[in-house]
């Protein structure tokens, strides 16, 4: 697994890829393009922060032997990186749909 977050859209498009079925032409601008890589970076920089607030919140609950927090944490994790992933690709759709 690679290390860059997959869109929604790539993950269909590998498994029509697996299915021996060509992918969609798309022409995409430049701009389009440096667009979709600043919301990449933004959001990819987001779940990074989050992942690292995690990891000092988890350490907490360890020392603590709070096993409920620890809880609570992941669960508060799963909920924000899913909800980061949605906005990330509703802004990733509005680019691709915008033609100049």
């Amino acid at each position: 697994m690679t290390d860059e977050l997959k869109s929604a859209y790539e993950r269909a498009l590998e498994r029509l890829r697996e299915q021996g079925i060509d992918q969609p032409v798309e022409s995409t601008t430049e701009e389009q393009k440096a667009e979709i890589v600043r919301i990449r970076n933004l959001y990819k920089s987001r779940i990074a922060e989050l992942e690292i607030s995690k990891q000092s919140a988890t350490a907490k609950a360890v020392g603590a032997q709070n096993h409920e927090e620890l809880e609570k944490i992941q669960q508060h994790f799963v909920s924000e990186r899913a909800r980061l992933e949605q906005a990330m690709e509703r802004e990733l759709a509005a680019v691709r749909r915008t033609k100049d």
